[in-house]
């Protein structure tokens, strides 16, 4: 196995049509017999799955069923029914092939409400409104008899049948949605019971006609983003038999993380880029998201049959607190992780403040430690983002399928590097060449089958024209097979020495052995006095005799405006001086901070922020905390107006690069508009510089900072 992701290839037949020619008659001529062609066998190539199914969707086998569930969650003293579809190569019928599945498990299918309410956030800290307004009754799209076409095109025709099914409270499923608890987590599982032959199914939603799933080997793997890739982590710590692989994406580990944060009530967030004024999340919670995403398609009137739930999740989300409870607990995955035996392919964007990335981090930092096959990709966007095709084919094939394509020796984390700190990745062409697939290289040793080759063309009037490539085979040390022919125009050339390279992006993220880096260590930063206008951050040790400084909360002016401030008191910021090389930040900074507060009841935020030489800054990461909270998330311990108290608490984890030239900068502020409460502004933070620290996890550890800094 060697690290540029060429696999060796595995051992794999592709039938293909006989052709037989009998011998020449007396007039001279031929009499040809064509066989039929034979069926379609799974066939793999290079340690990934090939698709030699057919791609129309008329030739395949779909269908849909209702699963029995092991529950009655809307009480009608009968147990509920998922509706799921199904979809396979039609060879599962004339062949008598078994194959394996990609299930996706979803509330969204049938839509989502477009009027609905959050709770409001401008109010006194402990005293929520009683109520917010009810969402009005809207259309849900029908589900039936095909509930989604999401993933099919690609892998029925690799050999795999595609399932998704609608969680309970949606679309033509019984049961009740319920935001995260145990019967959305037991419905998935009870697909993949179905499909390995331990549980019922049926016909229709009434019926006792049996549907069996005698098409598939049982193998399942699971799929999906955001709420769609939560539930493949539900049902994984389960432990269900068959579930053998699965691929979160932007997925939730715990809904304790995505709607609180360390005892506050902290919402997620609608953009990459918080700005103040638009986060379309802001007051929302577990009974909005119920309510949002209720759309039986049974009831034809105002739907009610789902309310007496809806109710309980608003009388138990506990907005005045913010505390964890066993309510939260139930909604709690990280609890039950020990169960997990599927191989894991997890991916998150950097930038993802709407699922944050404690969620990724927290499951991942789990399996590794109990040796789950674990790989993560971690790219620089928001919400969403798939990890690139070949990745989740290697996956699939290897855990589905059993071929042994050495996908467990690859390296575990995938980065998207920023397009500043891209590492050359490259070679170059050997000798001019035109209207190819198959380029002359110097050496592939740089790339990898299924990543993207940006190759220059040189037109006929001598100008430069890139396009791009997708790298379908490196056969040998000196050849890159392209998925199609390049410098095909007239008196097009890839001429000699021509650079081609990976540009880093989402297609080609940059490998490392593990996440976060391995050589990565804390280095704890001190403050020195600078408010209201910046003060500094180094690695020497706060000055005894400090002054302390204060800051006063406003909840009306965004974090991001307050660290493009030149000169506040709603913030304290404190910053390095620029970096004369690249930092890489990977793992998950915290701090800790000594603080009073002039109200018993306050918020505190903490942000990490990179300043350009420009002056502007980029929040890179932030984090947040009920300072009653400081001992435990599940119970408040008040505090007194004036007294100092000892706070410590994460930041979302990162993975990013400072580059040189920028400061790397601590903002500490109270209420953040874009996530927290909003109270009427005035309570003061009093900060004590000389027992208060940022830990930042830096690539190469205190020397590298120390080097960088100066």
């Amino acid at each position: 196995m060697n690290a540029r992701l060429l696999l060796a290839a595995v051992a794999a037949t592709a039938l293909v049509a006989a052709v037989a020619a009998s011998p020449a008659s007396a007039q001279g001529t031929r009499n040809l017999r064509t066989e039929a062609p034979a069926p379609a066998v799974p066939t793999f190539v290079d340690g990934l799955a090939q698709a030699v199914f057919s791609t129309n969707p008329a030739d395949w086998y779909s269908g849909e069923v209702w699963v029995q569930a092991s529950f009655d969650s809307d009480h009608d003293g009968k147990l509920d029914r998922i509706h799921t579809d199904f979809t396979a190569p039609q060879e599962v019928l004339s062949d008598g092939l078994k194959v394996p599945v990609v299930f996706e498990d979803s509330p969204y299918y049938a839509g989502t409400a477009s009027e609905y309410s959050n709770w409001a956030v401008d109010h006194e800290l402990g005293a929520p409104p009683a109520t917010r307004p009810a969402t009005p009754l809207w259309p849900a799209f029908n589900t039936s008899p095909t509930i989604s076409t999401r993933y099919e095109s690609t892998w029925v025709p690799r050999g795999f049948a595609v399932v998704h099914a609608e969680s309970p409270g949606t679309g033509h499923s019984d049961g009740c949605p319920t935001s995260g608890s145990t019967n959305e987590t037991l419905a998935a599982k009870a697909v993949i019971d179905w499909l390995n032959g331990r549980v019922a199914a049926y016909t229709t939603r009434t019926g006792d006609t049996p549907a069996a799933a005698s098409w598939t080997t049982g193998k399942v793997g699971m799929i999906g983003t955001s709420y769609n890739g939560t539930i493949p982590e539900a049902v994984a710590t389960t432990g269900v038999e068959g579930l053998d692989a699965i691929v979160p994406i932007s997925a939730i580990s715990d809904w304790y993380d995505y709607y609180r944060a360390n005892g506050m009530v902290r919402a997620p967030h609608s953009s990459s880029n918080p700005t103040g004024n638009n986060n379309a999340f802001q007051g929302e919670d577990l009974d909005v998201l119920a309510d949002v995403v209720y759309s039986r398609l049974d009831e034809a009137g105002p739907r009610t049959i789902c309310q007496p739930e809806i109710d309980y999740l608003k009388a138990h989300i506990d907005r005045a607190t913010g505390n964890r409870s066993g309510f939260w607990q139930e909604r709690n995955y990280m609890k039950d992780v020990d169960n997990v035996h599927a191989a894991t392919l997890l991916a998150h964007g950097n930038n993802d403040f709407n699922v944050m990335t404690k969620n990724a981090a927290q499951f991942y930092a789990a399996l590794k430690k109990r040796d789950v096959p674990h790989m993560f990709y971690f790219h620089q966007g928001g919400h969403g983002g798939m990890p690139p095709d070949v990745l989740i084919n290697y996956w699939f094939t290897r855990y589905l399928y059993g071929v042994q394509n050495g996908v467990e020796s690859l390296p575990r984390s995938w980065v998207v590097r920023e397009a500043a700190s891209c590492p050359p990745r490259q070679t170059t062409v050997a000798g001019d060449q035109s209207n190819t697939a198959t380029l002359t290289v110097a050496d592939t040793s740089p790339f990898g089958i299924g990543f993207v080759l940006t190759v220059p063309q040189t037109n006929a009037n001598g100008t430069l024209t890139n396009t791009t490539r997708l790298i379908t085979d490196i056969p040998d040390a000196t050849h890159l097979v392209l998925a199609s022919a390049v410098a095909t125009g007239t008196g097009q050339k890839v001429a000699d020495g021509t650079v081609v390279s990976l540009v880093c992006g989402n297609a080609n993220p940059t490998p490392y052995a593990e996440w976060p880096d391995p050589t990565s260590s804390e280095v704890a930063l001190h403050l020195t006095p600078g408010a209201p206008s910046r003060g500094g951050l180094t690695i020497a040790p706060s000055v005894p005799g400090s002054p302390t400084e204060t800051l006063t909360d406003d909840a009306s002016i965004a974090a991001l405006t307050s660290a493009n401030t030149a000169s506040s008191n709603v913030r304290l910021i404190y910053q390095t001086p620029p970096l004369t090389q690249p930092v890489r930040i990977s793992g998950t900074p915290t701090v800790s901070l000594q603080v009073a507060f002039s109200e018993s009841r306050a918020n505190l935020t903490a942000a990490l922020v990179s300043y350009s030489p420009a002056g502007n800054g980029t929040i890179l990461t932030r984090g947040w905390i009920d300072p009653a909270n400081r001992n435990s998330d599940r119970a408040d311990a008040p505090t007194k107006p004036g007294r100092m108290y000892g706070i410590d608490f994460d930041l979302q984890p990162k993975d990013t690069v400072v580059p040189a030239g920028n400061r790397l900068a601590l903002m500490v502020i109270s209420s953040d508009r874009d996530f927290t409460i909003r109270p009427p502004a005035g309570t003061k933070l009093t900060l004590d510089l000389v027992h208060t620290s940022l830990t930042v996890p830096v690539v190469g550890g205190s020397k590298a900072l120390a080097d960088a800094i100066g």
